[in-house]
């Protein structure tokens, strides 16, 4: 297999760089070696061996059963997501009429109570002596 950087091992391992040197680096769950120059060098099939599969590449089982799964479902498959996806809007349009009912009902309470609040305000203190 190649040998990859630290930081190209992570990418490819699907964590962040700083928790890949935390839990595997340091830890010796991952074994690393150095290349002529002295820096880091981590071999692929170590990468695979921690994590299973690479980062951006799946198995061939995931890929043969994807490949079943598109083939048994043709457009069939495509009708079902259209109505599922009509079902959700339908859904999401009513639960928007609602809440933008109840919006409407607490402007309006709101309206009527500042209108109140206004109305019954005090005179100032000092029409009091004017009087």
């Amino acid at each position: 297999m190649a040998l990859v950087s630290v930081s190209e091992a992570a990418r490819l391992a699907g964590v962040a760089r700083s928790h890949f040197y935390k839990a595997y680096v340091d830890t010796g769950k991952i074994s690393v070696s150095k290349d002529s120059q002295g820096k880091r060098k981590i071999d692929t099939s170590e990468i695979m061996r921690v994590f299973g599969v690479l980062a951006g590449q799946s198995s061939s089982a995931e890929v043969d059963a994807l490949d079943r799964t598109k083939k048994t479902e043709g457009h069939t498959g495509q009708e079902e997501v259209i109505s599922l996806l009509k079902q959700q809007l339908q859904e999401a349009k009513q639960e928007a009429a609602e809440r933008e009912q109840w919006y409407r009902q607490q402007i309006g309470e709101l309206t009527s109570t500042i209108k109140l609040l206004e109305h019954q305000r005090p005179a100032p203190f000092w029409q009091k002596w004017f009087k």
